[in-house]
């Protein structure tokens, strides 16, 4: 399987709640809307937790920097071979422009980080 990890920072006009909002009833609709033709087997939006001291106490067992993102995406594929197959169909081309150009409504892309990965599966629930 093929992952995108994207770790979003909101645009600086929108708060918090704005950008949650926005992420959560507008993009993730359009993700799905769109995921046929994408090839997108999965998408996960992970949010941080509530809990500000925990959080905290979490950043000091490392000495950690304070946490900069509003949160994390991911999106899998079969493989890169798929994910590349629907960016060549016009209709491919055309979600993706709409998905871009919707994530420019909430998200700072200059602020956000985006990379493909592959999962290593060390613990998984089924194997228990």
């Amino acid at each position: 399987m093929l992952k995108l990890i994207m770790c979003v920072k909101r645009r600086a006009d929108l708060t918090a709640e704005e950008f949650d909002r926005y992420w959560r009833e507008n993009h993730a609709r359009l993700v799905s809307k769109h995921a046929q033709v994408l090839g997108i087997r999965r998408y996960i939006q992970t949010v941080p937790y509530a809990d500000a001291s925990a959080q905290e106490a979490l950043r000091q067992t490392r000495n950690a920097p304070q946490v900069d993102y509003d949160g994390c995406a991911e999106l899998w594929w079969d493989d890169m071979e798929s994910h590349l197959a629907a960016r060549k169909t016009e209709e491919g081309l055309l979600a993706l422009r709409e998905l871009i150009a919707d994530e420019r409504q909430f998200v700072d892309l200059t602020q956000s980080q985006l990379w493909y990965g592959e999962e290593r599966t060390i613990v998984s629930e089924s194997e228990k």
